[in-house]
């Protein structure tokens, strides 16, 4: 009886995972545990909801990335005070009805807590766990620098990507000119943390400069070192919409319309309907689309615009 003979396999006994199944968005969100670390305010929530959103809707494209696979439904575990309320503005209406579960995580301690997650999950089978964030998921007592809690945290974690369920971690980068300036280290925690994950993800924000996005990934075609924008859908919801900045290009890559909001634009600049307002051809195109005017109302919003009596696309200008 020993490691190697109980759980040895020879080469050709593992399965074999293509570059596809590796990822959710090519290069970038894994189908394992990943780990998306920025300094406050970097925009990490905004990040893991538009990933979230490309993959409830089926996007082609994420950045300019390749979306793998459509997902039917996400749990996120949310740990700071007001962060329900704020993700329901930043998502309600933008993905399908009923695809999003949201749930108040906080470890006390009891060792029976992490087995509940377990249970709830396998018999959930969400595409994807946001757990946003790290820092405020710890149990008393315990801090995210000391690798020991760092440990302890990926190995409570692991059990569930060993289910099948790609996770995503949001925490935060230490401060100082050490730990952190490298993709590497960059979440609280440093190496023992970070090696734990087969992707990791920096978001850096340097004010004037704005926003940029670095990965180190196992398996990636190429790490990420790219700048990028993000932006409401519209001045009326807090939607965020994420382009990949091109130099001396403006933003690019919006993100497509799926099959279904592509074929109901279409629609509407066939027939020309008499409404107006995108509130009013939310509200006209509701049942025919299956979909709730609210999660009409951004895809509209971001495609067509009415003018001199005509609706019409929009134009990267004008959007």
């Amino acid at each position: 009886m020993g490691a190697i003979k109980d759980k040895g396999l020879q080469l050709h006994q593992i399965e074999r995972v293509p570059y596809e199944e590796a990822f959710l968005i090519g290069d970038l969100l894994t189908t394992r545990i990943t780990i998306l670390s920025g300094e406050p305010k970097a925009g990490k929530t905004l990040l893991a909801v538009g990933m979230s959103t490309a993959l409830l809707n089926g996007d082609p494209t994420f950045l300019g990335l390749p979306v793998h696979k459509k997902l039917d439904h996400i749990v996120l575990g949310l740990t700071d005070d007001g962060a329900p309320a704020e993700l329901k503005e930043r998502m309600d209406g933008a993905v399908p009805y009923d695809s999003v579960t949201v749930f108040p995580f906080s470890d006390t301690g009891d060792p029976w807590y992490w087995a509940g997650i377990y249970e709830d999950l396998a018999r959930i089978k969400p595409g994807l766990f946001v757990l946003d964030n790290v820092i405020g998921a710890l149990a008393p007592g315990e801090d995210i620098a000391s690798s020991v809690t760092a440990q302890r945290l990926v190995n409570s974690l692991r059990p569930i990507s060993d289910l099948g369920i790609p996770t995503l971690l949001v925490t935060h980068t230490p401060k100082g000119t050490g730990e952190g300036m490298s993709v590497a280290s960059s979440p609280i925690g440093g190496r023992a943390m970070g090696a734990a994950a087969r992707g990791l993800i920096a978001l850096r924000n340097s004010g004037k400069q704005g926003r940029r996005l670095q990965t180190a990934n196992n398996r990636a075609i190429e790490e990420l070192d790219i700048p990028v924008a993000v932006r409401r859908a519209s001045p009326e919801n807090e939607i965020p919409i994420w382009e990949r900045i091109e130099p001396g290009l403006r933003a690019i890559s919006r993100p497509k319309a799926g099959p279904w909001d592509e074929a109901l634009i279409a629609r509407v600049l066939e027939e020309q309907p008499q409404e107006t307002t995108i509130k009013a051809l939310a509200n006209k195109y509701a049942q025919d689309a299956d979909r709730k005017p609210e999660t009409l109302r951004p895809k509209l919003s971001a495609a067509l615009t009415h003018v001199g009596g005509r609706w019409v696309r929009r134009t990267t200008e004008a959007a």
